[in-house]
């Protein structure tokens, strides 16, 4: 039974967690969603046609074309599992506030095709000072949007899509053990390996995440930024039959 001393103790947390919320440095790692966002090479790029403008009728409208693996965006069960869950399916709550941890591996300078491996991410563990931990989501940071155009390394939008280094079976397979939620990435696949659209690995997509119900969450950006640890937050749309959405990720981290 509710009762006025419980209401009132409910407010009180509620009126905590959003002054404790207020004092969180927020970063927004996701790319803006337009015609010049560089895709996985498989999917076509979003299309925004404009419906309306405030000269014609007094309001501006746009329709929006697009996949739904498109700039940052999570991966249901359902994408690879016919029996996982769709987008739609996936509970709120697993990228809602979910404690993360950032994997730098940016030191490493991994290549196109190259694998990354559980050595890898244990020397990024010692480096974070962190110990993932069940419920947690996993963040691989190799520093991959330097690749994104406009960047340091002056690419195009076609590479990156086509070419990224990727977590090895192992990496994945010691991820998925750890009990993570969710994996995250700033590449276009966290952990398919590519050079020129040739790919290897893909075992957490087939195997270690999507079949056990661990969400994929690929193409962040703006990472360097970024602390080891905070939260993370982000809310997929309720796409009927959804392999995906596109989300838009922030992650909030002590001042």
């Amino acid at each position: 039974m509710t009762t006025p001393e419980t209401e009132t103790d409910t407010d009180g947390d509620v009126a905590r967690a959003v002054a404790a919320l207020g004092g969180l440095i927020v970063h927004d790692v996701s790319p803006t969603i337009s015609a010049e966002l560089p895709m996985w090479f498989m999917y076509d790029s979003p299309v925004v046609t404009a419906v309306a403008r405030h000269d014609e009728g007094g309001a501006a409208v746009n329709t929006l074309t697009l996949c739904e693996h498109t700039g940052t965006h999570v991966d249901a069960p359902y994408h690879f599992d016919a029996n996982g869950q769709t987008i739609a399916e996936v509970p709120v709550q697993s990228l809602l506030l979910r404690p993360f941890c950032k994997y730098d591996l940016t030191a490493n300078d991994h290549q196109p095709g190259e694998l990354i491996g559980v050595e890898h991410l244990k020397a990024a563990e010692a480096l974070g000072e962190f110990s993932l931990q069940p419920g947690d989501v996993a963040i691989i940071e190799v520093g991959w949007d330097r690749n994104l155009p406009g960047g340091p390394t002056g690419r195009d939008g076609t590479w990156w899509g086509r070419n990224q280094p990727g977590l090895s079976d192992e990496a994945c397979q010691y991820l998925a053990d750890l009990g993570v939620t969710a994996v995250a990435s700033d590449t276009a696949a966290c952990d398919v390996a590519a050079v020129d659209a040739e790919m290897s690995g893909a075992h957490g997509h087939t195997a270690a995440f999507l079949p056990r119900g661990i969400l994929i969450v690929e193409g962040l950006t703006g990472l360097a930024r970024v602390p080891f640890t905070g939260l993370f937050l982000a809310l997929p749309l309720k796409i009927a039959s959804g392999t995906g959405s596109p989300v838009r990720v922030v992650l909030l981290t002590e001042r």
